[in-house]
């Protein structure tokens, strides 16, 4: 079996996105993995591949199909949205409106099947904003892109997997937001990942909001504050 085609993001260019994409995919043991692509700024990644002296070669390419996935090259669908003198370490909107383009792209190839994958290198939410593109994060971003109502965001790693009932809000936003309903819709999803990876019997245990996980200690403070 073919190993999966992976779309890379370049995030905000004005950022550290460059850098990460260059040192990962210096990486032998990253083209043992997938067939790696960058979307995002040949221009960019050359500065970046000068900067970290990693000698990688970048290929500009047409598209996902014209890619050779070769060890020792980077190859770039090449958007060309970044100005030659834009600053590393400052908040652009000019970043912000390349970073939210690369991940357009990228999401296009995604449900045209041109690639497998989408594996996004980080965003500047204020450059983003700068841009008028008004997004608390990437999870919003694919879901209106996808023309997805309700998403979760996951992580995972090889000893513990978390979804989250909410993200990219402020602790009194989620508690007004959180009702049974979405709790089990969570954990309807959380499931469905783990069987889809492997995982035939997933137990699932769901966090509380308090520390007591329930409402009876809160009113008996509350009571207490009173006086009564």
């Amino acid at each position: 079996m073919s190993l999966p085609r992976i779309g890379i993001t370049m995030g905000d260019p004005a950022g550290i996105g460059p850098e990460l994409v260059m040192k990962t995919l210096a990486h032998a043991e990253t083209h043992a993995l997938c067939r790696p692509l960058v979307i995002g700024d040949a221009r960019r990644l050359e500065k970046a591949n000068g900067i970290l002296k990693l000698n990688l070669q970048v290929l500009l390419i047409p598209d996902p199909a014209a890619a050779l996935f070769r060890q020792g090259t980077l190859e770039c669908i090449d958007l060309g949205l970044v100005p030659e003198d834009l600053p590393f370490g400052k908040v652009s909107p000019a970043a912000g409106e390349a970073a939210y383009r690369y991940v357009e792209r990228a999401v296009k190839l995604a449900l045209e099947g041109a690639i497998d994958a989408v594996c996004t290198a980080p965003v500047n939410k204020e450059a983003l904003n700068a841009a008028g593109h008004r997004y608390p994060g990437h999870t919003e971003i694919l879901a209106e892109m996808t023309g997805t109502p309700e998403v979760s965001l996951a992580l995972i790693s090889p000893r513990l997997r978390v979804i989250h009932v909410t993200a990219h809000i402020g602790l009194l936003d989620a508690i007004e937001r959180i009702d049974a309903g979405l709790v089990e819709r969570t954990i309807a999803r959380g499931r469905e990942l783990l069987l889809r990876a492997g995982w035939p019997e997933p137990r699932i245990g769901v966090c509380g909001i308090n520390p007591h996980a329930g409402d009876s200690w809160w009113r008996c403070t509350t009571t207490r504050g009173t006086g009564r």
